[in-house]
C-alpha cells in the first residue's frame, strides 16, 4: 500500500522525477533511508549530496551505504556534516538539482534533542528551489512520531502558500482519517 507512510508515498513521488544521473539532496540524511534511496535512483553517474547535523548519523549512514553495496558511494554520494541551511554555499555554484527530499523532526522518537526548526528548513528550501530544475520535486516528510509539534509545519505551510503558482505547484497530501503523517510538494513548473 502506497498511503500507509509518509516516507513511502515521499519516495512514489521522488521516482516520477528523479532518473538515473540526476543531482539530488538529501536535506536531513538521519540514519540514511531516504539517502540510500536517493543513490539508487541516480545510480552509479548521479550524484547525491546528504546534509545532517549529528555526526553519528552521518557515520551511520555511511556504513549503511556501504552495506548496501553503494560501490561507487565515494564518488556519487557526497555526506556533509552541517546543517541543511548552509546548502548553498556547500553545493557547486552552478549545480543544478532534480530533486531533494526533508524528513522533519528528531532523528528518533527517543531523542528530540537534535530537531529540524522552521527557520533553518525555510532558508535551506529557498535554497534549493533557486537551484531546482524545472520539472524538479522538493517533498518533505512529516512522520508524526518525529514531530513533538506542529509549530514547524505550520510555518512551512504558511512560506509555502506564498510561493507563486505560475511557478510551483505545491501540493499537501495528509490523511484525513488517520494520524499517519504528511507529505508537502513542490513540483517547479
Amino acid at each position: 500500500m502506497i498511503l500507509d507512510h509518509p516516507t513511502k508515498f515521499a519516495h512514489f513521488l521522488l521516482d516520477q522525477a528523479i532518473r538515473p544521473g540526476d543531482v539530488v539532496i538529501d536535506a536531513t540524511v538521519g540514519h540514511g533511508d531516504d539517502t540510500l534511496f536517493l543513490a539508487e535512483r541516480v545510480a552509479d553517474f548521479g550524484q547525491v549530496y546528504g546534509f545532517e547535523i549529528q555526526k553519528e548519523a552521518i557515520e551511520t549512514c555511511a556504513d549503511r551505504l556501504t552495506k548496501a553495496n553503494q560501490a561507487n558511494q565515494a564518488n556519487q554520494v557526497t555526506l556533509l556534516n552541517q546543517g541543511h541551511e548552509r546548502i548553498i554555499t556547500a553545493l557547486p555554484p552552478e549545480l543544478k538539482v532534480q530533486a531533494a527530499i526533508f524528513s522533519l523532526g528528531a532523528l528518533s522518537p527517543d531523542s528530540f534533542e537534535h530537531v529540524t526548526l522552521p527557520n533553518t528548513t525555510i532558508s535551506a528550501y529557498h535554497q534549493i528551489l533557486s537551484r531546482l530544475n524545472r520539472g524538479g520535486l522538493l517533498v518533505f516528510v512529516v512522520d508524526p512520531r518525529f514531530n513533538e509539534t506542529q509549530e514547524e509545519i505550520d510555518y512551512l505551510i504558511a512560506d509555502l502558500s506564498r510561493l507563486e503558482p505560475t511557478n510551483y505547484q505545491v501540493t499537501h497530501y495528509k490523511a484525513i482519517n488517520a494520524d499517519q503523517g504528511q507529505v508537502l510538494a513542490i513540483e517547479k513548473i
